[in-house]
């Protein structure tokens, strides 16, 4: 498990929107609403101890009840190989979480559940414990989010809070991702090793503000700008990186 200690200035830049004309996105639509638990593992081809996390998270999300979301940083990219899905974005919103939580803890592989506890990503015994344990915690206050395809629209319809939830605002996230991405790895710590990834995000945008009550978003899908990716999630989480609240998920069949 590798440590990363020093932080970067500046919070997850806000972009205007990340819909895209995704092929195949209006044809099959296919709507995932209600998972009960959002599983973000934080990893790098650069590390020696990461694609056992990377072969977990291939496991775990095929089951039911589980989103699953992969964040390539960029810390490790000077050991000799700069991983080809990081980013700097990425790397930040594993700081953020760690501002939030008031730990520090920034490291790979690195599992964050549902926006609240970290474990170490290739530990399945440590992150079904945490998943417990954030099921929890989250149990009265988790919102319907679902996500479907309208012609050229996308629609986010979010429920209300619950009755005795102190949850009542949330950011609304868009996370384009790839459903899975396979990359040879030639030089650094994995050089040799074919490793395929999972849901890699390749971009996250803020698209909307939830105030408590049901809402819905619409977006135009001709508008989208796609960045490699065939999966939408919305993710409804507390204060951009508090605990996640409401989860959907639209992919391409």
């Amino acid at each position: 498990m590798r440590t990363y200690l020093p932080w970067g200035a500046g919070a997850l830049a806000a972009a205007a929107a990340i819909v895209a004309a995704l092929p195949g996105l209006t044809e099959q639509p296919q709507t995932v609403s209600k998972p009960s638990i959002v599983l973000e593992l934080f990893t790098s081809q650069g590390c020696s101890s990461c694609p056992p996390a990377d072969a977990l998270l291939a496991k775990l999300t095929d089951e039911p009840g589980v989103v699953t979301l992969s964040y390539a940083v960029d810390y490790w990219n000077y050991l000799g190989w700069r991983d080809t899905l990081s980013s700097p974005a990425n790397s930040e919103r594993q700081r953020d979480y760690a501002r939030v939580r008031g730990d520090g803890k920034v490291y790979t592989p690195q599992m964050v559940v549902d926006g609240l506890i970290h474990v170490n990503g290739s530990n399945e015994a440590a992150i079904e414990m945490a998943r417990r344990k954030a099921g929890d915690q989250l149990a009265k206050a988790k919102v319907d989010v679902a996500m479907r395809a309208e012609a050229d629209t996308l629609v986010i319809d979010i429920g209300a809070a619950p009755e005795g939830s102190d949850k009542r605002a949330a950011t609304v996230w868009l996370a384009l991702a790839k459903d899975k991405e396979t990359v040879s790895i030639t030089r650094g710590e994995n050089r040799g090793k074919e490793i395929t990834y999972h849901h890699p995000v390749r971009e996250l945008s803020p698209v909307g503000m939830w105030k408590g009550e049901a809402m819905t978003i619409r977006l135009p899908l001709k508008d989208l700008k796609a960045k490699g990716g065939d999966q939408l999630f919305a993710l409804l989480q507390v204060e951009n990186s508090g605990p996640i609240i409401g989860v959907a998920a639209h992919e391409r069949r």
